[in-house]
């Protein structure tokens, strides 16, 4: 085997390049990459940061996109029955599928009228004296309107049950 010979000039040339504090090709991340330790650190930072503000935007497009969707819901806090109660005028009648369609509720829930309007007397009932039974399917195609077999009007305390609710 061939005897290693040290060469003092290298050496001192490594040793000189270590000492000097500007020089910092010595240190390497990646294979090949020569940057100073705290341009990594600032490189890495930023790459968080940026990360971070895409999720928070794309966290709030998604919100924005859910809330868009769901605008008919009601805001917490809003009962089915309170929103009927709000968009009915004193003094007007009007037919189950009407309260519900104008409350923005679907029809299901259209038994609110029945099971807590009506209950708590916040509505009278009456039998409609337009109501011609139950269509066939010819006149309903031929543009007919069915009419509900009662009507609902706001009394006194569903007035005043109106009047005391948060807009």
């Amino acid at each position: 085997m061939p005897a290693f010979t040290f060469d003092p000039t290298t050496i001192w040339e490594a040793v000189a390049r270590l000492a000097h504090e500007h020089d910092h090709s010595w240190r390497f991340t990646k294979k090949g990459d020569k940057r100073l330790l705290c341009d990594i650190e600032a490189s890495v930072a930023a790459k968080r940061r940026i990360k971070a503000v895409k999720q928070l935007a794309a966290a709030e497009r998604i919100q924005a996109a859910t809330r868009a969707r769901y605008v008919w819901r009601a805001l917490p806090g809003q009962s089915i029955a309170e929103r009927m109660l709000r968009v009915m005028r004193p003094g007007e009648w009007y037919g189950q599928g009407d309260i519900a369609r104008m409350a923005g509720v679907g029809t299901s829930a259209r038994s609110k009228v029945h099971q807590v309007l009506l209950r708590r007397r916040w509505v009278e009932k009456v039998r409609n004296p337009a109501y011609q039974g139950i269509l066939n399917p010819w006149r309903i195609n031929a543009g007919a309107e069915p009419e509900p077999l009662h009507l609902f009007r706001l009394t006194e305390l569903g007035e005043r049950i109106k009047a005391a609710l948060p807009d």
